[in-house]
């Protein structure tokens, strides 16, 4: 009688499948997608409501709040794909879509709020007139605000691909 071979199983990550709750992989992916989603709600629904239905001043301060969440949960999120593309694919990572979108994305987050974010918040704050009501319009604001955007449009779109990008 001939052998048939059993379906190859998948790596755990404890030694004991009983007590894995939830693998790298699914927390990785529910991570990412709340992200994703979040950033994309974000960009296309929450600030403009809040630019619509408040003053500039207190827009914009609850606008940089939830900036600072979403790039601290963007930023633990990508680093945990990372991980995962790594765990999965092993040395072969580097040739992984999915890991170059996390990076990318990555990069651009790093850059967007720890390089761009801290010169508008001080543009800011010097562009406020004296009754806190009105911003003056400045062309090294608009420059940066709108190099902000981009980068956040970008990760939004990266964030598209990864998502749809399958896993290997």
């Amino acid at each position: 009688m001939q052998k048939i071979p059993s379906p190859r199983k998948k790596k755990s990550i404890t030694n004991n499948p009983k007590f894995e709750i939830f693998t790298l992989r699914q927390i990785s992916h529910v991570i990412s997608t709340f992200w994703i989603g979040g950033t994309l709600t974000i960009a296309t629904v929450i600030i403009p409501l809040l630019f619509r239905n408040l003053d500039q001043i207190s827009a914009a301060n609850i606008a940089g709040q939830i900036f600072d969440i979403n790039a601290y949960i963007g930023m633990s999120a990508l680093v945990l794909a990372m991980i995962n593309t790594v765990h999965i694919n092993g040395k072969n990572f580097i040739h992984i879509r999915k890991f170059w979108y996390a990076l990318i994305m990555e990069g651009l987050l790093a850059i967007n709020y720890f390089a761009i974010f801290p010169i508008i918040i001080t543009l800011r704050s010097k562009l406020i007139d004296a009754t806190n009501k009105v911003f003056m319009h400045n062309n090294e604001f608009s420059m940066w605000h709108s190099l902000s955007t981009i980068l956040f449009i970008l990760c939004c779109l990266f964030g598209v691909l990864f998502l749809i990008e399958k896993d290997n």
